[in-house]
């Protein structure tokens, strides 16, 4: 059977809440160490979802063509539109995982880099304030 958008989000919820339950709990592999810092700690948890969506993805479309072929054979239509139409859902589906992954991906890389042009102008206003207030003594009574 054909996996649904429903489908692809429950399997990656599956693997996310997997991933809760056995790295957290028993590895405890997503604990944040006190030599790490919050945006690691952050990355590696936004490195570990996308791993999961990717994961989740592949397999769906996996699941996808092998289906699809079984459903292609149930209709009984002649050689040449069942090999054409298994050849055109298996790109289209390739397509949409592929876009939509690329799409993940991208909105990560432009989060992170958002992320770090902030800190990085929120690091050079506090370097300037520093030297500003460097040569200031206010009296003293």
């Amino acid at each position: 059977l054909p996996l649904m958008l429903n489908d692809i989000i429950r399997i990656t919820h599956k693997l996310n809440l997997c991933d809760d339950l056995y790295l957290d709990r028993f590895m405890g592999m997503r604990k944040m160490s006190r030599d790490e810092s919050t945006m690691e700690y952050a990355i590696k948890v936004l490195i570990q979802v996308l791993i999961n969506f990717s994961m989740g993805l592949v397999m769906a479309l996996a699941f996808f063509v092998f289906g699809l072929w079984s459903i292609v054979r149930s209709y009984q239509p002649n050689p040449l539109t069942a090999v054409a139409f298994f050849v055109g859902a298996s790109c289209a589906a390739f397509a949409f995982v592929s876009t939509y992954l690329l799409a993940i991906y991208g909105a990560a890389a432009g989060g992170v880099y958002g992320l770090a042009k902030v800190v990085e102008s929120n690091a050079r206003l506090e370097q300037g304030r520093r030297r500003q207030n460097v040569g200031y003594h206010p009296h003293q009574n």
